[in-house]
């Protein structure tokens, strides 16, 4: 059985408000806080609500320094930090630097490495729904290495399809595209802006279901084998693939297909035994028919 660890001292691997609503948490909890930032942002809030700040790599590279996990973990032993907070996006969900983490003995505040292997990664978590049951929407299945294959592959699964990143959400790296034109175009654009976002250029391909309903089920497990939805939320409200408006509970679904979304959220999370808080993100189409789509 997991014991119950205490933290004395934090790092927030992220930028901006995000940044501040961990760092206010940790404060609340009485906890003491590192934050880093890059040459752009030293004038950012967040550096100054942490009891210690450190900049993270040179002058011209505004983002790319916090998805470096060497300089990040440097700085957390160099400053003695019990866990890493990472917040979102970034390396949030970097299973590599969930792992040196704990190579290193510090926690990731987050899923284990192994769980985030699986569903983390969305082509993991598809193809872990699809051997499970979940509805899914049709998709690539193979990789999308060039553009050569990505039109091959569009053409077997039909316009409009979407292009997403594998890695990380946040809408960074996300395309409409209705027809080959508009691919050639909008393929290496998706991949490029993955690849600044998350460090990775991987993307791949969903059918594109018109007008649906974004519906995601709050998960929360413990590292004792309990694990519980914490109902449902509408965030079909949404400007650039960003949510604008959460709702809940949803409107306008009925008892049965509610009842449906939380039975596959929490299999889902069962088969990779979640320990942390999570999102099983569905759409949901005028028909009521639901497909996963993320975690």
């Amino acid at each position: 059985m997991s014991q119950i660890t205490t933290f004395r001292k934090i790092l927030v691997a992220n930028r901006g408000e995000i940044a501040i609503r961990v760092l206010r948490a940790a404060s609340e909890l009485k906890l003491q806080t590192v934050a880093v930032y890059t040459y752009e942002d030293r004038y950012s809030l967040h550096r100054y609500k942490a009891d210690q700040s450190y900049q993270i790599g040179q002058e011209g590279d505004p983002l790319r320094p916090y998805l470096d996990i060497d300089e990040m973990l440097f700085i957390a032993k160099k400053c003695g930090v019990d866990a890493i907070h990472p917040g979102y996006g970034f390396l949030s969900e970097n299973v590599d630097f969930a792992r040196r983490c704990a190579e290193e003995g510090i926690v990731f505040i987050g899923p284990e490495p192994e769980a985030m292997k699986k569903v983390g990664d969305k082509i993991s978590a598809k193809k872990l729904a699809g051997e499970l049951n979940l509805p899914l929407i049709e998709g690539s299945r193979i990789a999308l290495n060039d553009i050569r294959t990505a039109l091959q592959e569009a053409r077997r699964i039909g316009y409009p399809l979407m292009i997403k990143a594998a890695s990380g959400g946040g809408g960074r790296g996300m395309r409409i595209v209705r027809n080959a034109e508009q691919l050639k175009t909008a393929f290496d654009a998706a991949r490029n802006e993955a690849l600044s976002a998350f460090g990775d250029d991987t993307v791949f391909f969903e059918k594109f279901i018109e007008n649906p309903k974004h519906i995601e089920v709050q998960i929360l497990g413990d590292q004792y084998g309990n694990l519980v939805h914490l109902f449902e939320r509408d965030c079909s409200v949404q400007r650039r693939y960003q949510k604008v408006v959460e709702i809940a509970p949803s409107p306008n679904i009925g008892a049965k297909t509610r009842e449906k979304l939380y039975d596959y959220a929490l299999r889902l999370m069962k088969a990779v035994n979640y320990s942390c808080a999570g999102t099983v993100e569905f759409l949901v189409d005028q028909s009521e028919n639901i497909y996963f789509i993320e975690v």
